[in-house]
């Protein structure tokens, strides 16, 4: 967990100051408190997942380009060497599969979610478009109060930009894979 950290301190001190920005602004603009901004990029601070998206959705970046060694070589990523983000007491969690691409604009995670348990998604920027593939068990995805039941080896792509929540619905672990789709 002490590399994610690491990351994400140095990812979100790297964007806010290639744009010039302060951490009054980049407070304003994620709705994240400038002290807890200032604890994330000194390392002190392990934020949620939630924190973490309001921070992407306000800079404009992808989730995984806050939590991802950034480089721009080829590489193999290695079940081992995933990023792992909790939430929800680790009831909720997320893997990155596949950092974010600038040039495709998509990134790839896997998620697991206990049994009797859910997770809530605030609305991610306009443009965005999750495509999420269920490996095994049962989804309920409620997005904006349509509620729609995803079983094993469906899926369903929605718009990303209202809220949405996922619950497991089934006896087991949950299973997806999440491919989250950044239009330009």
């Amino acid at each position: 967990m002490r590399e994610v950290t690491d990351y994400i301190s140095k990812n979100l001190q790297a964007i806010r100051k290639e744009r010039g920005w302060s951490l009054d602004k980049t407070a304003k603009m994620t709705e994240v408190s400038k002290a807890m901004l200032a604890q994330i990029e000194r390392g002190e601070s392990v934020p949620t997942v939630t924190t973490l998206w309001k921070i992407a959705n306000g800079l404009k970046v992808s989730f995984s380009s806050l939590i991802s060694q950034q480089t721009n070589s080829v590489r193999v990523i290695k079940k081992q060497d995933r990023n792992l983000v909790t939430e929800e007491e680790n009831h909720y969690r997320v893997h990155t599969v596949v950092p974010f691409s600038p040039e495709k604009q998509f990134e790839v995670f896997t998620v697991e979610l206990d049994p009797d348990n859910e997770h809530t998604s605030l609305p991610h920027n306009p443009g965005v478009e999750e495509h999420v593939f269920v490996k095994k068990g049962q989804l309920e995805m409620d997005i904006d109060g349509t509620v729609e039941t995803v079983d094993e080896e469906e899926a369903i792509i929605f718009d990303g930009n209202q809220p949405h929540i996922y619950r497991n619905i089934g006896d087991n672990v949950l299973h997806l894979l999440v491919l989250i789709y950044y239009a330009q």
